[in-house]
């Protein structure tokens, strides 16, 4: 009967302990109502009058073309969750195991460091400009926020915003100006090696 209530207490101050965490960083989050990635910036087009001749690109440090889901060819989306998350799916955010994995192998692996993050939780550090910033405070917020983009907004449209934010090389960010720049076609027209 003593460890059931001793359990019992431990569970109570984990979860309470939980919950003040959870309120102690998210008081001072960003607000994730836009996750298009606009933050980042992107490419001003200038056509002729017809609009259909590219007469100057203003990159202005990045070259970013925001698409719409129907616009990015499915080989590209299956080929992304393949490489960066394949339990993007299944997951509400964040993944435990990867977490832990890139915890023990950054601590005893010898060699470069390892993310854990899910799709999810690489769009949070895209948008708020945190890809640099690897402390415990940062990813403790990441996985706050994560849980809530998850809790926002569907599995379609978060990978739709990772595709437009992502950075594929160089000024490139996001899979329509990368396709563009390395394949000289829309996203949509990849083939599968391409994607």
């Amino acid at each position: 009967m003593t460890r059931v209530f001793i359990t019992g207490i431990g569970v109570i101050a984990g979860f309470l302990l939980l919950v003040g965490v959870f309120a102690y960083f998210r008081k001072d989050l960003p607000n994730l109502k836009d996750i298009s990635g606009k933050e980042i910036g992107g490419s001003v087009l200038y056509y002729d009058r017809t609009g259909q001749t590219l007469l100057w690109e203003d990159v202005n440090g990045v070259k970013r073309i925001p698409v719409k889901e129907e616009s990015i060819n499915q080989h590209v989306k299956d080929a992304t969750i393949a490489i960066e998350d394949k339990e993007f799916f299944k997951h509400g955010g964040f993944d435990v195991r990867g977490i832990f994995r890139a915890a023990w192998n950054n601590a005893f692996g010898g060699g470069g460091t390892q993310g854990g993050s899910t799709l999810t939780q690489q769009l949070v550090k895209i948008t708020n400009d945190w890809t640099k910033d690897r402390t415990l405070k940062r990813t403790v917020k990441e996985l706050i926020l994560a849980i809530e983009l998850e809790r926002s907004y569907s599995k379609k449209e978060i990978l739709t915003g990772y595709l437009n934010a992502a950075p594929y090389g160089g000024v490139e960010y996001g899979v329509e100006a990368a396709s563009r720049n390395y394949f000289q076609k829309s996203a949509k027209d990849l083939t599968l090696d391409e994607a």
